[in-house]
């Protein structure tokens, strides 16, 4: 499988760290956890889903220890608009490893300075394969995103503005979904893998 990834020493900005709080419902945020697993079927339900992928994050303690499903867009939901993602990866400190928890957050493609020309087609299956590999070894995972109305998952992980006239996809949110994957291998420098997504009717 073809994997488009992009290395750079121009950092994308720090985690937000995360704060005390309940999770509240349809709210933008980063939600910070553990992979607890994955799956391809929503609430864990007997039937996959064909544009998903569900990634579930634990967060062991504080004031929103839980279970939160992600539910990270694989395709379009109309089956109109292919997928076009972008990853890049960069060396952190330990000090750049977020707090578990839930914080406010701001996310903006264009404001990290990503172009149209970065994003590359990539199939269904392919992405969804690429998904379950880059969170087999991941030490946690942060998704910026909306959180689902009764607070117990988030979605939108993916760019929300941008959409061409006609396009049939509403913006519900004027902010941008991403993944963060963190791995800090022992005896190595940490490092993350931001996973940015965006639909073929989007342009930067």
């Amino acid at each position: 499988m073809s994997q488009h990834h992009e290395h750079h020493n121009h950092p994308l900005g720090p985690a937000p760290v995360a704060t005390a709080g309940r999770v509240p419902g349809n709210h933008f945020g980063a939600l910070v956890g553990i992979i607890d697993h994955l799956t391809l079927a929503a609430h864990d339900g007997p039937k996959p889903d064909d544009n998903h992928v569900y990634i579930w994050i634990k967060v062991a303690s504080g004031p929103v220890a839980g279970k939160y499903e992600c539910a990270f867009n694989t395709e379009s939901t109309s089956g109109l608009a292919e997928a076009q993602y972008l990853v890049k990866d960069e060396a952190i400190g330990a000090l750049d490893i977020p707090q578990i928890g839930f914080s406010n957050a701001k996310v903006s493609y264009k404001g990290l300075g990503l172009h149209q020309a970065d994003f590359k087609p990539i199939a269904n299956g392919a992405l969804r394969t690429a998904i379950f590999d880059w969170a087999r070894t991941a030490t946690l995972v942060t998704a910026y995103g909306v959180t689902y109305p009764k607070g117990d998952g988030i979605h939108d992980i993916h760019m929300n503005s941008g959409e061409k006239p006609g396009s049939g996809h509403a913006n519900r949110v004027n902010q941008d979904g991403a993944l963060v994957f963190y791995y800090a291998p022992a005896g190595e420098q940490p490092h993350r893998r931001w996973v940015f997504i965006k639909f073929a009717t989007q342009v930067l």
